[in-house]
């Protein structure tokens, strides 16, 4: 019998204790809960101002990096093709022209031998239009 005495004892102290523990929290200040809360609120604020957005900001700043660079290399292939069709251009003049002389540089072709050098070179600018700038 006296285990029994003993279990029911062991039973009323936990609810004693348990009903103990709930005033406890019953009686706890209301600031305790709003100062747990802005404690949240800042801690999360500061980690978006100090981990994620830098990290968005670089994230962001690589894909503007990256589109500028496929942009800039059609560009930069236009380029040199319209070079590429001025070269012939000038190549075409020097061997089918006659050297001006005391003028470095000048040529002096009949004027069948200009034209076609003009057309091939507007031909040329016509496909490198055609093939880079869409």
């Amino acid at each position: 019998m006296s285990e029994e005495n003993d279990l029911k004892e062991s039973v009323e102290n936990a609810t004693e204790k348990t009903g103990n523990e709930q005033s406890v929290l019953k009686k706890l200040d209301p600031t305790l809960y709003l100062v747990a809360l802005l404690t949240v609120l800042v801690l999360s604020i500061s980690y978006f101002f100090v981990f994620a957005m830098p990290k968005m900001k670089q994230d962001q700043l690589g894909i503007e990096k990256a589109k500028y660079d496929q942009e800039k290399k059609p560009q930069e292939s236009y380029v040199k093709c319209v070079d590429a069709a001025e070269e012939e251009y000038e190549s075409y003049i020097k061997l089918n022209g006659a050297p001006v002389a005391n003028q470095p540089g000048a040529f002096s072709a009949p004027e069948y031998i200009w034209q076609t050098a003009d057309e091939n070179r507007n031909a040329a600018i016509d496909v490198c239009s055609r093939q880079f700038r869409h």
